[in-house]
């Protein structure tokens, strides 16, 4: 009895591979890392993967920005994400043949098997905010009911 109680115990708290948190309906932190970074027209197409997801998110160009708290995003390395998703309003029928086309350049289909995501909200143009925090994110005067 006893030994069974502490292998619960162990398995407990051994942590879990779940790599993707949805924080409020079409948003979502992950921790991913991105196998392909392309630069199109003025935008970055960024691909990214993790055990539970592969997404893609596009970014501005934009070669003026300048913060010490930024890093310039590497292949292969791990990174936090927080991330959007599109959201449809009361899609009753399964949309077909759709693609996402930003730039005269199509980002995204629906044959692909990654999923599209709106925006990262950590990342500008091609660098992220290692020291990323969802503090700003959390309302610190919620509303009383």
């Amino acid at each position: 009895m006893i030994l069974i109680l502490i292998l619960s115990l162990i398995t407990s708290c051994i942590s879990r591979k779940n790599t993707q948190y949805v924080l409020n309906g079409n948003y979502v932190l992950t921790k991913a890392k991105f196998f392909k970074i392309e630069t199109k027209n003025g935008i970055h197409i960024f691909h990214f993967k993790n055990d539970s997801i592969e997404g893609v998110f596009t970014k501005v160009v934009d070669t003026s920005f300048a913060n010490e708290n930024y890093r310039k995003i590497k292949l292969n390395k791990k990174y936090t994400l927080y991330l959007q998703k599109q959201v449809y309003a009361n899609l009753r029928t399964q949309v077909q043949d759709t693609q996402i086309i930003e730039n005269n350049i199509v980002v995204w289909k629906d044959e692909m098997k990654s999923q599209h995501f709106v925006d990262c909200e950590n990342i500008t143009g091609n660098q992220i905010n290692p020291r990323f925090t969802l503090l700003k994110y959390i309302n610190p005067n919620p509303v009383k009911y």
